[in-house]
């Protein structure tokens, strides 16, 4: 499998303002959290390696995806993070929809 942690792709969603079309990186994935019954104190939640991932199954349509966006100014990634929906990024984007219709 390609490594996905902290790998780069864009966001192509509409769901976070002003990131539509930006370079982002990835930082963890937040399995689940993009449904409504997720369970943030599960051990396999926040998943940041490789590792983890694939053994968990890798990235589904119901994840959310922590992110740092590229700032072109600065010529380097942001220190805030966002949880964009696994979706709305390039790499993901031919997921299916969710479960949760979002």
């Amino acid at each position: 499998m390609e490594p996905i942690i902290g790998s780069v792709t864009t966001y192509v969603g509409t769901e976070i303002s002003g990131l539509n079309g930006c370079q982002v990186r990835i930082r963890a994935i937040l399995r689940g959290a993009a449904r409504p019954d997720v369970n943030v104190d599960a051990a396999d939640h926040y998943v940041d390696d490789d590792v983890t991932l694939a053994r968990l199954g890798g990235i589904t349509a119901d994840d959310r995806v922590d992110v740092q966006a590229w700032i072109e100014k600065l010529a380097r990634f942001s220190f805030v993070s966002v949880d964009a929906r696994a979706v709305d990024l390039a790499r993901f984007a031919a997921l299916k929809t969710p479960i949760t219709g979002a």
